[in-house]
């Protein structure tokens, strides 16, 4: 089966059906199925890594803080 990688939108907390638990704020590799697809049509996930976690990770390194 074909594997997409979701992150969870800000403010969502999405359960992880697979492994249990919910879907990790840096996203996670999981099976291209209905239940995923379903997530991405309603907006519970993007197939994109969020920008504000690129962003706040490139700040932290610049100022050399881990949080």
């Amino acid at each position: 089966m074909t594997r997409i990688t979701v992150y969870p939108v800000e403010g969502r907390v999405v359960p992880d059906p697979e492994l249990g638990g919910v879907l990790p704020p840096e996203g996670r590799e999981v099976p291209r199925d209905a239940y995923w697809l379903r997530r991405l049509r309603v907006g519970d996930v993007s197939d994109r890594k969020p920008a504000a976690a690129k962003a706040s990770a490139k700040a932290a390194a610049a100022t050399g803080s881990a949080e």
